[in-house]
């Protein structure tokens, strides 16, 4: 009796959750992600290497007033945070042309 071939692509979906990666982010925001398997007929070792760049959030500013020289000028500055959990430690700095000192918010 003939054995059928075996198809010449498959596919196979991981999930790995935040909290298995987290860890092992750091400030790279990056994955570094290795796959590698064996053919067991040849004994053929095969591996594939990805870098996954994570996204970051994009910063919203809005001027909450008219700008104008000499005077302070209210800014809104919004974000979305991607992560679940809350943020901790974390801070905002703003800087620019003719600023004489950033100032820092602590979010």
């Amino acid at each position: 009796r003939a054995v059928p071939p075996a198809p010449a692509e498959d596919t196979v979906t991981m999930t790995v959750t935040y909290s298995e990666y987290q860890p092992h982010v750091g400030d790279q925001d990056a994955l570094k992600l290795t796959a590698a398997g064996a053919v067991q007929e040849t004994g053929q070792v095969l591996a594939k290497e990805l870098l996954v760049r994570l996204h970051t959030p994009e910063l919203t500013l809005t001027l909450l007033g008219p700008a104008m020289v000499g005077q302070e000028v209210p800014v809104q500055v919004v974000f979305q945070n991607p992560l679940p959990k809350a943020l901790s430690g974390a801070s905002l700095r703003m800087e620019g042309a003719g600023i004489a000192c950033p100032k820092p918010a602590a979010l």
